[in-house]
Formats: structure tokens, sequence, C-alpha cells
């Protein structure tokens, strides 16, 4: 529990003043007029309420102090940000443009309001269609003009499926590098990953040796692929100097790569394609995109102000200055000093505070919102020196004013900005256009202290080791780059000898989100989690990661029907229900999925029957437990269910049949802590209140995982 927070002085006013009041007889004898009127009380009460107010902050703890708090657990307060996107450039002259960084971007009604941050080699070729699939192709065009998800590869990719562009025109353009922009229908949540992705490779690195650094974090944990462009008589030729930054398709992100020489068009008048073509693996969830873009271009919300002026230096302490635009981008500034006499000096740099600068460090500080830089006082930073003139360079920009809404970058227009880096912009036949499909994301205000508080407190409470089994879960499920939906651990048990106990050992089963009715991770995904958790597990303890094991278990029942209802519709909504209800990440009472190792009751099954619409009654109701569909519970035994890895059956007979009868209709079905269920045969027979009797045996079967 907390520490209670002290009084250090419960004084009050009107306490104060008392004690004043009672200290006259003996401080001032003489003083014998106490009443309100008397000038002498009118100071005792100034004093008394003075007084009040010191104890007031004698209570609190400043700012400062909280900040340095904060930064003792490692949190800095956040500083406006920059909202980013990404635009496609449209170049509708016959020759490309080659655009250096820091070209401003403007809306509908000419005003900048972005700029690119990198530079860019803008093609003349349009992609003008987009093909997925194997040796029978999917036409993706008209979904991804209309930002409608597709499936990257295909429905179900396999080496050899590949992802095709086609372009009006070769992409010839020698020593050039184009760039594209993979949008995936999960493009909102891609930043966090992509920075925890970096986060985790960095930290490997820092401690990984020489001779053995850590994989590429751009490698998708188990599919690799490659790009290519045709050259000709069904000829494919590997893209040169590839940087592809979305791991397999499967994270929104640059690819960017040298131009090709010699592009042919795949069939005579058609468009010249280029691909990407899975080499090796398989997806346990496949890509889908939303959009794939040409001649990306990345841009930010912040505009460039060139060297300006902005104040002479008189060697006063904590000097301010104003920049004169704001809010200004932290981070930005470029300060340089000049006494007129060929003396500069360029090292100033912007620090966020004071508070761990010397004597003699050349550093200032920022008000964004406000414009202002601060110097030192000769203690903590130097103070500017007398008699310099002060140039400052900076960008504007930052906030939330920043996340525009899709389409409102319209123009990279030929202004005095844009044509002083790219005279040549301006003698084009065609001006350049700006696609910017998707809203710009991420710009903030500067954070609050309190906010920064509270993030301390998340930080602090975050736990990053694998200690109990809900750690184990938490960090699991937190995997950067792998699909991960549902996790359990579960202690003592060692997956490669289940029938035995193992103490110090926990075995953690891993499901992936794909929208299949039994989904099974691959090696590779338990790979990637069991290198997750590694550096994080205690050191006495071992984790392994398995696959679930699914239980079919079916449902056969007679349902009576109100006259009113139609029985086929009766039939679809019941089957739609038990599906739901087994699902193994919708499932569940919650529908938050099946959970783990949890007994299937029949008096459930029986409670979701009856509240079908135009259900009456339910009558026969029987639980169809089937074979494991992925190796049961791990003993060798072969058995529906196991009991402590006896092989005896987890489901009492109500039918006749031994109790070892797997196909037996059951009561409850008893799982192991790993299993999880899965529709089997479901045996619906529809009796209607009118008389018609309709009795369908196998009225539908679930399909086979």
């Amino acid at each position: 529990m907390p520490l209670p927070k002290p009084t250090l002085d419960n004084r009050r006013y009107d306490q104060l003043v008392s004690e004043g009041r009672a200290l006259i007889p003996r401080q001032a004898p003489a003083w014998t007029d106490q009443n309100a009127s008397d000038p002498g009380i009118t100071l005792v009460e100034l004093g008394a309420w003075l007084a009040e107010q010191n104890i007031y902050r004698f209570d609190r703890v400043s700012d400062e102090t909280l900040r340095a708090f904060v930064r003792l657990v490692g949190i800095e307060p956040r500083m406006p940000a920059v909202a980013r996107t990404v635009v496609s450039v449209v170049n509708g002259n016959a020759a490309g443009v080659a655009l250096p960084a820091r070209m401003q971007l403007t809306d509908a009604a000419s005003t900048p309001r972005f700029e690119s941050t990198r530079e860019l080699f803008v093609s003349p070729s349009h992609l003008i269609s987009v093909m997925t699939g194997g040796n029978t192709l999917t036409d993706a065009s008209a979904a991804s003009l209309a930002l409608a998800p597709f499936d990257a590869f295909g429905g179900q990719p396999r080496p050899g499926h590949a992802l095709y562009l086609g372009f009006d025109q070769a992409l010839d353009a020698p020593g050039a590098t184009l760039s594209l922009y993979v949008w995936t229908h999960h493009w909102r949540a891609d930043a966090a990953t992509r920075a925890a992705l970096q986060a985790e490779h960095d930290t490997l690195t820092a401690h990984a040796k020489p001779h053995c650094p850590p994989p590429d974090w751009r490698l998708h944990y188990r599919v690799r692929t490659v790009w290519e462009f045709h050259t000709g008589g069904g000829q494919w030729q590997p893209l040169a100097e590839v940087e592809d930054e979305t791991r397999a398709l499967s994270l929104s992100g640059f690819v960017r790569f040298s131009a090709p020489t010699a592009h042919q068009p795949l069939v005579a008048g058609g468009p010249f394609f280029i691909r990407c073509r899975i080499v090796h693996g398989r997806f346990e969830c496949p890509p889908r995109l939303l959009r794939v873009s040409f001649n990306a271009l990345p841009c930010e919300h912040a505009i460039s102000i060139s060297e300006t002026g902005i104040g002479l230096a008189r060697g006063h302490a904590q000097a301010a200055f104003d920049l004169g635009q704001a809010p200004v981008v932290a981070g930005s500034i470029q300060l340089r000093l000049d006494d007129g006499a060929g003396q500069v000096q360029s090292d100033w740099t912007e620090a966020p505070d004071f508070e761990r600068a010397g004597p003699f460090d050349k550093v200032f500080t920022l008000e964004p919102e406000r414009g202002l830089i601060r110097s030192g006082d000769g203690l903590r930073a130097a103070i500017l020196p007398a008699g310099f003139r002060l140039f400052a360079a900076w960008r504007v920009g930052g906030g939330p004013e920043g996340n525009l809404a899709a389409a409102t970058l319209a123009g990279l227009p030929a202004n005095p900005h844009n044509t002083a880096r790219l005279p040549a912009l301006a003698a084009l036949t065609k001006p350049l256009t700006v696609m910017q499909d998707f809203p710009a994301t991420g710009g903030a205000v500067r954070e609050t202290l309190g906010a920064a508080q509270a993030r301390a407190f998340d930080l602090a409470s975050t736990v990053d080791k694998a200690v109990t089994l809900a750690d184990i879960e938490r960090l699991a499920l937190a995997t950067p780059g792998v699909p991960v939906a549902r996790v359990r651990a579960v202690t003592g048990l060692d997956a490669r000898l289940p029938c035995f106990p193992a103490p110090g050992v926990t075995t953690l089963i891993v499901i992936p989100p794909c929208p299949r009715r039994a989904p099974l991770p691959s090696r590779d995904l338990l790979d990637a989690v069991e290198r997750w958790l590694e550096p994080r597990r205690l050191v006495t303890s071992e984790i392994h990661a398995i696959a679930p094991s699914y239980r079919r278990v079916g449902v056969s029942a007679t349902l009576h029907l109100a006259c009113e209802a139609e029985p086929a519709a009766v039939l679809r909504s019941a089957i739609a229900r038990i599906r739901t209800f087994f699902d193994p990440l919708e499932g569940g009472s919650e529908g938050t999925g099946w959970p783990f190792g949890r007994t299937v009751y029949r008096t459930e099954v029986m409670a979701l029957l009856v509240n079908v619409d135009g259900v009456r009654s339910v009558t026969g109701l029987g639980l169809l437990s089937g074979a494991d569909t992925a190796g049961g519970c791990g003993c060798g035994c072969g058995s529906s269910a196991c009991d402590s890895c006896s092989g005896s059956c987890g489901c009492k007979d109500v039918a006749g049949g031994g109790a070892g009868d797997a196909g037996g209709r059951c009561d409850n079905v008893i799982l192991c802590p790993h299993e999880l269920v899965i529709v089997g045969a479901l045996r619906l027979s529809i009796v209607s209140d009118i008389g018609g009797h309709l009795r369908r045996s196998d009225a539908h079967e679930c399909e086979q995982v």
C-alpha cells in the first residue's frame, strides 16, 4: 500500500491569526487596542495570510522536483509531436524528376502544410494494374483503388505465389532509386510494431558479439520473398539494391530499389510488371493490403524557415530570444553566433532543460509553443557571449493540427521555396501533383507533467521479466511482428515429456489470429515467441511454446419449432451459433475464445439452442466427442480426452457405449489443460409444431481442418 502523504503543518489562517493575537500581551504589553480596525491587527492578518501560503507550498513538491523524479525512472516529458504521412507523387511529364528533401507540399488552397523528409526520383510511369496469386491470378486493381482489403499473395499463399504490379511504361531510369509504399489493412498499428522491432533489434545489437549480429528486423520470421522484374519471354530477374521494410508485405512500409534495365511487358502492348514472389515459407495469416503507392514520398507537418537574425547577445544570464514563428519543431533549431569580425560559433545545441548542463556547456532550451529560446545562467549552461549576433534556422509545425484528413495534400508547387531547392521545377511542362490516400497521424501537443507522471507509474508497473504465468502470457502477446491472438501458460508441463511432472518448466500454448476453424502456429512462429521470451525469462526456468490441441465436438439434437418459424433459417441460425460458441478466437460465454481446457457442458449447449429464434424446445441433445486434430494430449494414448495422461475417456457416455468410445454421445466433454474445441458433426433434426417432421441425419458436417 502507498505511504500516507504527510501534512507538515496543518495550521490554517484563523489559527495563525489567533496565535498572533495571543502573543500580543507577551510581546507588546502596551498594545491594548486589538480591534479589527487597528492597523497592527491588519498586519497580523497579512502575516497569517502569507504564512498560510508558505505552509501550502511547504506541503507540495515542486514541478522541478517532479520532473527530476520522472527522469529518474527513465521518462522524459514528450515535446509536441509532428504528424507524418506518405503521399504518392504523380508526374505527367515525359521524363523523371529528381526531388531533393524538404520540398513543400500544399493543400487545395496552395497553403504549405507539409515537407518531404527525403529525396525522391519521381518516375513518369504510373501504376495501372495490381494482380495477386499463383498459376491463376486475381485482379486486385479495383480493390486497391477503392482502398478495399485484398490478399497480397492470394487466399492461400505458398511458394511461387506473388504480388504483381503493372506499369504503363518501363521503369528504366539508369542510376535512379524508385520507391513504393505498401499499406496493410492494419496500417495504424504498424508504426508501434515497427518501433518495437527496431528497439528489440537495437538491444540485441548492443549485446551481440561482433561476429554474430542479430538478424535484420525487416526479415519476416518465416517467409522469404524476392522482388523481380520481367525481362521478356516469361523470364524474371531480381531487382537490384532492394530495401524492403515490409517483412514480406506483412507490415506497412517502403520498398526501394534501383530502376531496372531492359524492362519488358508481360504481353505485347500490356503493362510492364514487377513482382514480389514468395521464395519459401508460409504465412499463418496471409497478409492483406489496402493500397500500393508508387513514387511514394514521406512527409511531415513541418515547414522550414531559412536562417534569420533573431537578436544580439548582451552577455546576460537566462537571455530569451523570440524566433517570431511558432510552434517550433523540437530539435530542429540550428543556431549560429557571429560577432561580425570573423568569429563564428555553430556548436550551440538544443537541450530539453539545464538540469544536466555544466557552466561551459553550449546549450539552450526551447519553448515550442511560444517560439522562445533561452540561454543558461552560467552555472547551468553557458551564457551567450556578449556582442554576438544570433542567426537561427528552424522548422515550424507539430501538434494535432497536422493530423490532416486524406486527400488534403494536393500539390507540389513551383513556389519560391521549392524552386530555390529545385530550379528545374518551374520549367516542367506539367506540374507535379500529390495523392494523399491516407490521413496524416501522430501529431500531438506537448505532454503535461501529469501525463508524464502517469506514464512513469505505468512504466514502473510494467513487467519486462517473465516471472509469473501472467507475466509470461502478457509478454508473449506483445511479441512484435508475430501474429499472436491468444496464449495460455501451463506450469510443470514439458511438451516433450507430457506425462511426467516438470518442475521449473512452463509450456506456452500459442494461437495465431487466423480466420480458420482451428488456427495452428508454425514452428517458426513458436521459435520467434521463444526468442522473444528467452532474455526475459528467469535463469532457473524454461519456457517452451507449443501449438494447441483441438477436440472435435459435435452436437446431436432435435429442435422443436414454433409454427411460424422457417426450418431452413432456424437450422442456419443454430449452426452459426454453435460454430461461434466453440470458436477458439471468438467463442465462449464472453466472446473472447473458448477457454483452454474448459469442459464443454451439455447444459450450456442446451441453453444456446433454446435461445435460437423460432425454437420452442430441444430434445435428445447429445455431445459427440471425436478424436483430437492435433495429437491429443501429447501422451500418445490416442483417446478423445485424457485424465492425467491415463488415457481414459473424458466424457460421460449416455448412449450405452463404453467409457472409451470416442464416438459416443457424451453428457459433458472434459478437455486437457492445453486443449480447445472445434465444431465436429452437427446432426440437427427439425420438428415443426404443425406436425411436419423433418429428420436430417448428419444435417451439417463441419469441414475438415
